[in-house]
């Protein structure tokens, strides 16, 4: 048995010499036919490996069926392929060849190990989560996969319908039938872990292991496949069942799946084109969405529009022209779908609100609701986003979001009134609908969750940083993550480009218990006074890791260091386009006085001041410094002063951090006239500071 990083144990495949961390791995106007967009819900299908003799697997099995399989019976597909290592199980032995080619084709190489939609999330049982659940099913697809079987007593035959309601993605796509036994009892351990109790265990797959090739029908229209298998007399019949699933060779996303006991689902409900909006208060947006009927009669569908909006924020939704607050039941016709419009108005109280628009039906109840969400931003320049990545113990429940308070509170320490949370993925949606606008700060609360930063993650916030927004960022095992290639299975090109380009950062080790205490550069201009920080074993156990890292280029600047050594646990980099902060541990490691601290004098640094003036006192400084003219320039270039009512320092600093030029600046002085003949090219930063500390810094370049 093996104890990883991530703090959950698995077995490694036995020709695996090398240890390594596992990746603990988302209707108005006139009826219309079948639109392209449609997508009927998607089924959560989990491919579990796992095996007998696993001792880590009989810790972690139970609170998976427990927490995931037990609580979504509808909703959840699971088939648990039993592999052969490290020890007994007659459970693959009685088709080894099978479990093997799926071990192979995931690249499996310890258990307990778990597949969700294939390619959606990979990771030990304790990983996933209800809102993985969620996710998956609220995503849509545009296939429906149903199953059906008839019992002939040894023999059964199955029939499986795939059918298209909407576009699907060009790919090589196969359909794999698998019968499994569920549960699998036994009164005395197959294996030598103690497990006598084994779900939805895998027992064959049809046609064969390689899957049917399928041709994608026309949306509308359908394929049918049929297979006859034999129920071994050594299964309880009983509990034998099939499920179906269509997944694609090249990506490994399993579009939809289905099995003989779903529940009848008829409903279709899509995604509108853009899901996030930004717009003053008092201002109307609105969201377009469209949901079908793609069974064969009429059915009564129910819509419910839910936010978690302020009060002073309206909204309704639109069916048929007709206007509903929270709640409509609506008649659809078989084949029909009709278009929705969820309308918006924002209040005077700035935040994030989510809407979610839930269907059911009224003709077939007890089936599950199906919900899409879109968001909408109003009033906000601070935005904390609190990552929704799993916490690496792999045992403890939720996200960031647990401690996200610790950054509210540093937000609210440093008097800003235009603050809110959300999490990554509505922060490159945000983004990606261009729905970013009067967000000057992000606040990254990455914590110790995995994965901390994805591809779209990091694509979504490059392009922030590109268009001036400065960025704070926290959490003890960013750099391992992105960086250690030899044991983290999160390494990407595109994070660990962010990583040194955007960050301005470099990994130097994976940190440990000695990190014990984060104390400022005094030297540094943000920092240099701050208390010593004592870093918490937050996450208790063994799970002290804040990461040792260091600057990348001369942009970046080290602003924290572990104790008395040499080891750099914080950095910050300005470039003429942002700037960052980069803090080795997360926040929430971090008492609360020092944590607010942090987070203050970053947030002033963003805003172009430090010390503690107030936010009034702040714009007085702002509107004392103009930007200088020419710029570029080679030879003389004139800065214009205004309101200088006391004396004041006046610096040149170039991109090092050296200040190369400083003289006094006089009450009443309405220019600073700079000869730059003197200075070599490049881009330099000036700045203006009083007796009380408080600076605002602006860039210039030379020629």
């Amino acid at each position: 048995m093996i104890l990883c990083k991530y703090f959950f144990t698995f077995v490694y495949k036995p020709k695996k010499s090398k240890m390594k961390k596992r990746n603990l791995l988302l209707i108005c106007g006139l009826f219309t036919t079948f639109l392209s967009y449609a997508q009927a819900p998607r089924f959560a299908l989990f491919e579990h490996f796992t095996q007998a003799s696993c001792g880590p697997c009989a810790q972690q099995n139970p609170a998976f069926e427990n927490g995931i399989l037990t609580p979504n019976p509808q909703i959840v597909k699971h088939i648990a392929y039993h592999t052969s290592w490290p020890g007994v199980d007659e459970m693959n032995a009685a088709n080894p060849t099978e479990v093997s080619t799926r071990v192979n084709y995931y690249g499996v190489n310890g258990v307990p190990t778990i597949f969700l939609g294939g390619n959606y999330k990979s990771g030990s049982p304790g990983s996933m989560t209800q809102a993985d659940v969620d996710a998956v099913f609220s995503m849509g697809s545009p296939v429906k996969v149903e199953v059906s079987e008839v019992d002939n007593g040894a023999t059964r035959d199955v029939t499986v319908v795939v059918k298209t309601v909407g576009n699907v993605p060009t790919g090589n796509y196969k359909l794999y039938t698998a019968v499994i036994e569920n549960p699998r009892d036994y009164s005395s351990p197959p294996g030598n872990n103690g497990e006598t109790h084994f779900p939805n265990v895998f027992r064959k797959m049809y046609p064969n292991d390689s899957g049917e090739s399928i041709t994608i029908p026309a949306i509308g229209s359908s394929v049918t496949f049929t297979y006859t298998y034999n129920v071994d007399p050594n299964w309880v019949a009983a509990n034998v069942k099939v499920v179906s699933f269509l997944q694609n060779s090249s990506t490994k996303e399993i579009l939809n799946s289905g099995s003989t006991s779903d529940p009848i689902i008829n409903y279709s409900l899509s995604s509108p084109t853009v899901e996030v909006t930004n717009v003053p208060a008092n201002t109307n947006t609105s969201f377009s969405l469209s949901s079908g009927n793609t069974g064969n009669s009429d059915e009564d569908f129910i819509y419910t529009l839910t936010s978690d909006a302020p009060s002073d924020w309206n909204a309704e939704f639109s069916i048929n022209s007709n206007n509903y607050t929270s709640t409509a039941t609506i008649t659809v016709a078989a084949g029909i779908t009709n278009n929705i419009t969820i309308n918006v108005t924002p209040g005077n109280t700035r935040g994030v609100a989510t809407y979610t628009l839930s269907v059911s039906s009224a003709t077939n109840p007890g089936t599950p609701l199906m919900s899409k969400k879109v968001y909408v931003i109003s009033g906000v320049t601070d935005l904390i986003v609190n990552n929704t990545g799993f916490i690496g113990d792999g045992v403890t429940q939720g996200n960031a979001s647990n401690w996200g308070t610790v950054y509210t509170n540093g937000l609210i320490a440093a008097n800003n009134q235009g603050y809110a949370s959300t999490n990554e993925i509505v922060l490159y949606k945000a983004i990606n609908n261009a729905a970013f606008t009067g967000i000057k700060n992000v606040y990254y609360n990455a914590g110790w969750t995995f994965p901390g930063l994805t591809n779209e993650v990091v694509a979504a916030l490059q392009n922030f940083m590109d268009n001036g927004g400065n960025l704070f960022i926290a959490g003890q095992d960013i750099g391992w993550e992105v960086n250690d290639a030899a044991t983290s299975t999160y390494v990407t090109p595109e994070k660990q480009n962010f990583y040194k380009d955007y960050l301005h950062a470099t990994y130097i080790d994976d940190g440990g218990s000695t990190n014990a205490t984060l104390n400022a550069v005094p030297t540094d201009a943000i920092f240099p006074d701050m208390a010593t920080a004592t870093i918490n074993n937050f996450y208790g156990g063994t799970y002290l890791y804040p990461d040792q890292i260091n600057t990348a280029d001369t942009s970046a600047t080290v602003i924290f260091k572990y104790g008395t050594s040499a080891r750099v646990g914080g950095i910050r980099a300005q470039t003429a386009n942002y700037k960052v902060v980069y803090i080795a541990p997360g926040m929430e490691m971090l008492n609360t006085a020092n944590a607010n601290e942090i987070l203050k004098r970053a947030h002033d640094w963003f805003y172009g001041y430090q010390g503690t003036a107030s936010i009034d006192e702040i714009g007085k400084i702002l509107s004392q410094m103009s930007q200088n003219y020419p710029n570029p320039s080679r030879g003389n270039t004139s800065i214009e002063l205004d309101n200088v009512n006391q004396n004041m320092s006046f610096e040149l600093i170039d991109i090092t951090g050296k200040t190369v030029y400083s003289r006094n600046v006089n009450k009443g002085t309405d220019k600073i006239e700079l000869n730059t003949n003197n200075f070599a090219p490049g881009k330099y930063f000036y700045r203006l500071s009083d007796n009380k500390g408080q600076t605002i810094v602006k860039s210039m370049m030379i020629n």
